[in-house]
């Protein structure tokens, strides 16, 4: 699946680049100052130029930037897993019969000095200076595209081969492309959102399989979907402990927001005239009966002699913490990250009749 997306994200850098300047080298090169036409690489010109792979699915981008004020060749690798840290890109100059210059990092990393030489008949050798060499192979031409997408409210996952793919369902995808240059097999996995549930997959418009999880040969181009529908049957969780409690000087209220949200309001009386509010919105993870939120808005609101609100103040609007639920004893246990306390709060059901 690296493969596939870095490649992705490769191209995307490439083209936006490339939008800045253009990419045309088809003819001689209008001078910004009225001058000699940009040189056509005097010295041996350079002609590859495209997406390259080693054999650790490293990437490396080569294509000429007709950039008004820098024309040049645009080099990027991403010579690591993490495409936005390991990955690297700029202008450098032709020195000889090789480029070689200077390479910025995409994060916060020291910049690469590379060589960027002809490796056999198609391929390019990139030499780190201090560091590693890396042999390129040029990227063979997609002839299959395959897309998957989503209908209703739900999620995918995607990998090679027939393992079941990793799920991350913190940072989901609803839609991908693969694109191969040779028939792979691939394992794609469909989850619901809250609230939805799994219907089916099809294929170009077709029913394919009823199952979440589909393990299938991509010999040809072909559209996947994966289509959820509302159940009708659900009920936010939230509703098992919606209701008011109290701590002491503090009482709270516990409503549903939402098809798995929760959302809780806890009030702290420091005196008759005065009371802390923090206004507490959250997703609920029904294995864990927990909410972990963050966002919180915490308030000071002082009251008149008359009941009535005098002033409120913003304390902060950034608070963090966890709320736990006992299903058993009707209750839940508070912990705010920036408490004063240093002490989790245990509040308890008020029943409706009291």
């Amino acid at each position: 699946m690296k493969k596939t997306l870095c490649m992705l994200l490769a191209l995307c850098m490439i083209f936006a680049l490339a939008a800045c300047g253009g990419a045309d080298r088809g003819g001689e090169q209008e001078p910004a100052d009225g001058g000699a036409s940009a040189p056509q690489q005097e010295t041996g010109e350079w002609k590859r130029e495209g997406v390259f792979v080693d054999e650790n699915e490293n990437l490396l981008s080569v294509i000429w930037m007709d950039d008004v004020d820098e024309p040049g060749w645009y080099v990027g690798c991403m010579l690591g897993e993490d495409w936005l840290e390991d990955s690297y890109g700029g202008i450098i100059p032709q020195e000889g019969n090789a480029l070689h210059g200077e390479l910025p990092s995409s994060a916060e990393k020291e910049p690469l000095t590379v060589t960027v030489s002809e490796d056999g008949e198609d391929g390019l050798l990139l030499v780190v200076d201090g560091g590693e060499s890396y042999h390129f192979t040029a990227l063979p031409e997609a002839t299959i595209f395959v897309s998957i997408n989503v209908e209703g409210e739900g999620n995918i996952e995607y990998a090679e081969g027939e393992e079941a793919p990793e799920i991350d369902k913190d940072y989901p995808y609803q839609s991908a492309q693969v694109n191969l240059a040779e028939p792979e097999v691939y394992t794609i996995e469909a989850w619901p959102d809250a609230g939805n549930v799994f219907v089916k997959w099809t294929k170009n418009g077709e029913d394919f399989s009823a199952e979440e999880r589909i393990t299938v040969l991509l010999d040809e181009s072909a559209d996947f979907v994966a289509v959820f529908e509302e159940d009708p049957d659900w009920q936010n969780p939230v509703m098992n402990f919606i209701g008011e409690y109290r701590c002491d000087r503090a009482h709270a209220l516990v409503e549903c927001f939402g098809k798995e949200e929760a959302w809780i309001t806890i009030e702290w009386g420091s005196s008759a005239w005065e009371n802390a509010r923090w206004d507490i919105f959250g997703k609920f993870d029904p294995d864990t009966l927990t909410v972990e939120y963050e966002g919180c808005r915490k308030s000071v609101i002082v009251y008149g002699d008359d009941g009535e609100i005098k002033s409120e103040e913003t304390e902060y609007e950034d608070g963090t913490g966890t709320i736990v639920f006992n299903y058993d004893e009707l209750s839940f246990t508070w912990h705010e990250d920036q408490s004063e306390y240093g002490t989790d709060m245990v509040f308890e059901w008020i029943p409706v009749t009291e």
